[in-house]
């Protein structure tokens, strides 16, 4: 169990250094908004909104990690939830399936798009590149751990 109260610890710092991280970054870019291209409102609202959604996603796994920290029982019903094999087996042949859709439904909008803008194909021509990259990679790398 004192490796996973590690692996727990590991994760409250990746956790708040990335909420800190992105805190900073919106700040600074907030200060110097008058020095950046003018963006439509809504953009602005995305903005803050993503930036909200993910300090509440921090807020609420540290608060997830402190309190089970210090808890025995509870820390072992979140390693035993966490390594759940059915649980596993659920999330990977939904990934996969969910991969295939993102896969097809890139190259269809990417399809269509081309016939109506340029700008929107080469956005999603390239999204759908770093998509497949990311996966064949994943795959790559996983294929030779076994």
């Amino acid at each position: 169990m004192d490796t996973y109260k590690e692996k727990i610890r590991t994760r409250t710092n990746l956790v708040s250094l990335a909420a800190i991280a992105a805190a900073i970054i919106f700040l600074v870019l907030t200060l110097y908004r008058e020095h950046l291209p003018v963006l439509p409102s809504f953009i602005k609202g995305f903005h803050i909104g993503a930036f909200i959604g993910l300090e509440l996603f921090a807020a609420f796994y540290l608060g997830k990690y402190m309190r089970v920290r210090h808890n025995e029982t509870a820390m072992k019903k979140m390693y035993i939830a966490e390594n759940d094999e059915r649980t596993a087996l659920i999330l990977r042949n939904a990934s996969m399936l969910g991969m295939s859709v993102i896969l097809i439904g890139f190259t269809f909008a990417a399809i269509v798009s081309g016939f109506f803008s340029p700008t929107v194909f080469f956005t999603l021509m390239g999204s759908l590149l770093f998509v497949m990259i990311v996966f064949y990679a994943l795959w790559v790398y996983y294929a030779s751990k076994l």
